[in-house]
């Protein structure tokens, strides 16, 4: 099914003497990311249930700072996370998680090799894998040209945001092509992209097809729902140990919340254990410390200006700050 296959290639990324600018953090860790990105959040989300100090390097995805020249240098690919330990540069989230597990020198809790038990192993990467799977960037945005698929869509994804990165969309495949040109070293990764770009608008604007995504979405959920019926209460999704699959199932489930979705799949009895499963994990530190609250929103409205570069998320004018801000100045009072 071409609306779901992954399409990270195996890309060796240059080393760069590019220095974080440290914001007082006492660590050789630093991840490139933002708070609004789904792949940034399962990176997060791990690095807090393992206890890892680390400095975030927000990429402000609003001005597709994550297509400057400087970036792309970091990761050709103009994607985020990206984790830098010492020299080494790990881009992709799920090469990341794998790093965090395998390759960091450090003592913290494990999220993947959670149980000596084989038959929980197995659900554990068979459940990462699947959720894996899922096109999350084209779920979101598809919700945007059909809102009559979902329902009452939640910060940050409520009006005008959603037509910001609705039109910021339909332009994008364009503006990778002209960051091509002007990025030589990146040109033949971002034509790609660009290709890829096109192909998901094609389905994220036909709403049949569309449907067919949320349907893979229903199935995997069913999956979920199934497997949870068959853990104990204070379990998690495969075991009593948190887990990777944890991590992914969190996010998602929040992604698709914040977008509305809720009833659709879950809500009002119709998978009870998810219902379930989502009030407990948002109770975690980890989560918590991973989605963005209140005050983090508003700092981003304030403090967005029109991008310099134009990247996936388009632009936010001035004017668009401006109504967000009064939008959110009167849910406050």
């Amino acid at each position: 099914m071409h609306y779901v296959q992954k399409y990270v290639e195996k890309l060796q990324n240059p080393k760069t003497n590019n220095t974080p600018i440290s914001n007082g953090f006492k660590t050789n860790i630093f991840l490139y990311c933002s708070y609004y990105s789904f792949y940034s959040q399962k990176v997060l989300m791990a690095l807090y249930e393992k206890n890892i100090d680390f400095e975030p390097l927000l990429i402000d995805i609003t001005k597709g700072e994550q297509y400057s020249s400087w970036f792309l240098e970091i990761n050709p690919r103009g994607e985020i996370p990206v984790l830098k330990v010492n020299t080494a540069i790990i881009p992709d989230s799920t090469r990341i998680l794998d790093y965090l597990e395998f390759y960091l020198n450090q003592e913290t809790p494990p999220l993947i090799n959670v149980s000596a038990d084989n038959k929980v192993m197995k659900n554990v990467n068979m459940f990462r894998e699947m959720i894996e799977a899922l096109p999350a960037g084209l779920i979101t945005v598809g919700s945007f040209f059909h809102p009559h698929l979902c329902g009452t869509p939640k910060m940050p994804f409520i009006l005008p945001v959603r037509e910001v990165l609705k039109n910021g969309d339909l332009s994008n495949s364009k503006n990778l092509r002209k960051l091509a040109k002007a990025n030589p070293k990146a040109e033949n990764v971002l034509l790609y992209k660009a290709e890829i770009q096109d192909r998901k608008h094609e389905i994220i604007t036909n709403e049949d097809e569309y449907l067919k995504v949320l349907n893979v979405v229903d199935d995997v959920l069913s999956h979920v729902e199934e497997q949870l019926t068959k853990q104990y209460q204070e379990n998690w999704l495969c075991c009593e140990q948190f887990s990777i699959a944890d991590i992914n199932l969190a996010v998602l489930l929040q992604r698709l919340w914040e977008l509305g979705l809720e009833d659709r799949f879950w809500t009002r009895g119709k998978r009870p254990h998810i219902e379930q499963y989502f009030e407990r994990v948002k109770e975690r530190e980890s989560f918590k410390k991973t989605i963005p609250g209140l005050p983090v929103h508003l700092k981003m409205i304030v403090t967005s200006q029109p991008p310099t570069y134009i990247g996936a998320a388009g632009a936010i004018s001035v004017g668009m700050v401006l109504a967000l801000a009064y939008f959110f100045k009167k849910l406050i009072h």
